[in-house]
């Protein structure tokens, strides 16, 4: 059975949005990224948080359950919120041309990466005992670096979104809202 060109789109920004968590959770991945672009954690060492969520299935380090379950947790808000912006792009511009539609993959993951990086900077708020403007810095903070490394890693989910559509008129119409 084929998905609808719809669910198929949104699907691949959606798989590859998982599939960077899933590769920053690997450690041997986060450790050669680290290892070679070390300047990357400097803003992690003011409690910004690092990179995209990354999915684990065990705590790295001596980190403890909590804050897997919150990096969980915050690689579904990424998936989440990348793919109901993905589906609301096809819906309003079913017949956008290929530029527009690898901009919404990648708007997509910068979406997605922000409303996580909100959440992660909460987390941060919460973990370092923050009092109220801690909590809406570090919240500021966490949405500007996510949506920074939405712009870096976003290009994969926007070829993602160009290849499982195409905007000829000879593949039809997708159905309205």
């Amino acid at each position: 059975m084929r998905l609808p060109r719809i669910e198929a789109a949104v699907a691949a920004v959606a798989g590859v949005c998982l599939l960077l968590a899933l590769l920053l959770g690997l450690t041997p991945v986060l450790t050669a990224f680290t290892a070679h672009e070390g300047t990357t954690l400097v803003p992690s060492a003011l409690g910004v948080p690092f990179a995209l969520p990354a999915l684990r299935a065990v705590p790295l380090g001596s980190t403890g359950w909590t804050p897997l379950l919150c990096e969980d947790f915050a690689v579904a808000v990424l998936v989440t919120v990348a793919a109901v912006r993905m589906r609301r792009h096809l819906r309003l511009r079913p017949d956008a041309g290929r530029l527009r539609r690898l901009l919404a993959g990648w708007t997509a993951l910068i979406a997605g990466a922000a409303a996580a990086g909100a959440w992660r900077g909460l987390v941060t708020a919460r973990m370092v005992e923050a009092d109220p403007v801690g909590w809406i810095g570090y919240g500021v903070v966490g949405v500007v670096f996510g949506a920074v490394w939405g712009v870096v890693l976003g290009w994969p989910a926007g070829l993602a979104a160009l290849g499982s559509t195409n905007s000829s008129p000879s593949w039809g119409s997708l159905p309205g809202p």
